[in-house]
């Protein structure tokens, strides 16, 4: 998931997709990077910071620090609308490429399967040594670690397993790259054979759908919200993104920076609002419009970084520190919430706190662990992978 650093008034709108790789998928686009280690900073804050245990009982100067970064859940949904925008934007490059399928999921494959698989393996695996060598009151613990097979096959956000503590630490984080790879199913599909009118009215029909699917299934599957259907809509805002960047419709946006950020600034005071009801809807109607108007927010924000160049959108998401967090977010999302876990279970036997110095301590050895294996994951393993992954090129 590859952008080019071309700014974006210097590319020329598109009526057609173009017909097989792009040039401007061949480099990063240090927006893009910058919006994907926004991502996971908000995902990490919210982990390390708002869901440990501040007080006992008690919603002091230090809970109410903590509960800024409830809204932190929505890193999620950002990582949908770029996933929609960059894959989306792939594969409309990609279209009539005579090797389109095999291509991409060469790519995939080499992108998400390898350290994915080593990490479910390391779970299994130590959930199989606790209940082997551990007490017998461990088989609760790890339970969840007795149906591997789920998280292999990514039907995690489908099918249900036996959950716990361990399992909660682990691999919870999970469903949204089971979100992901089921796309990868879809999209590929849809843009292949439907042409650009047709396609926007499918992604049309799924911003609209999925709020009014989340509504109607709030009472019946509480945990409808990591279904695909159900999050549809930021993956395909992204998606209409790609495709508006690809046709006249850029012009227009082009014209519309002002508006654009406009529409950001409201979006952001509404999803601030909202964090009374963080982390999750209360309501059918929350659970509707909750998730599409953080999709909505993290969209405009997207379209204003690649659009102003030179505005403080832009500016900001190409600060290096926060694209450095983007090119390492893939590892350090699937372990930063199981290596906070391991680390407050060896030296306290509880779950993760801050309220003292030696939690606040061991939070921050947390933190540096899951960096540093990030960023090792991603120079010995994932940059390797990519590279040979993308040996293989789309066909023109």
């Amino acid at each position: 998931m590859q952008m080019g650093q071309e700014s974006a008034i210097d590319v020329m709108p598109r009526r057609e997709p173009l017909q097989g790789a792009a040039p401007l998928l061949e480099k990063r686009w240090p927006e893009i990077d910058g919006l994907r280690g926004t991502a996971i900073l908000l995902v990490f804050l919210l982990h390390y910071v708002a869901d440990s245990r501040t007080h006992e009982g008690n919603f002091g100067l230090l809970y109410r620090f903590a509960q800024i970064f409830r809204l932190g859940w929505s890193g999620v949904d950002l990582f949908f609308v770029l996933s929609g925008f960059l894959i989306g934007g792939i594969l409309l490059d990609a279209r009539s490429s005579s090797n389109y399928f095999r291509t991409f999921y060469t790519r995939r494959v080499h992108r998400i399967l390898p350290i994915y698989y080593v990490w479910v393996a390391l779970y299994s695996g130590a959930g199989y040594a606790i209940m082997k060598w551990a007490s017998p009151d461990s088989m609760a613990t790890v339970a969840g670690a007795l149906h591997p097979i789920v998280y292999l096959l990514f039907l995690q956000n489908i099918l249900k397993v036996p959950t716990s503590l361990f399992s909660h630490y682990m691999v919870s984080p999970t469903w949204s790259l089971a979100i992901e790879e089921q796309f990868y199913l879809v999209a590929p599909l849809l843009i292949r054979y439907l042409n650009l009118r047709r396609l926007t009215q499918v992604l049309v029909a799924c911003v609209l759908g999925a709020p009014v699917l989340r509504y109607f299934t709030f009472s019946l599957l509480p945990n409808a919200y990591i279904l695909m259907p159900c999050r549809a809509d930021a993956l395909a805002m992204g998606m209409l993104a790609a495709v508006a960047w690809r046709t006249a419709a850029k012009d227009w946006l082009l014209r519309q920076t002002t508006l654009l950020k406009t529409m950001s600034g409201v979006l952001v005071a509404g999803a601030l609002a909202m964090t009374k009801w963080m982390p999750g809807p209360r309501t059918a109607l929350e659970a509707a419009v909750q998730s599409s108007w953080i999709a909505l927010l993290y969209t405009s924000i997207l379209l204003t970084a690649l659009l102003d160049s030179r505005g403080l959108v832009a500016r900001a998401s190409r600060w290096k520190f926060l694209r450095e967090c983007g090119r390492v977010s893939y590892c350090f999302y699937l372990i930063h919430l199981g290596i906070l876990g391991v680390c407050h279970w060896i030296f306290f036997r509880t779950r993760p706190h801050i309220d003292d110095l030696r939690g606040f301590g061991v939070t921050l050895l947390a933190a540096g662990l899951a960096w540093t294996i990030a960023q090792l994951s991603w120079r010995y393993l994932e940059k390797p992978l990519i590279e040979r992954g993308h040996a293989t090129p789309y066909n023109r």
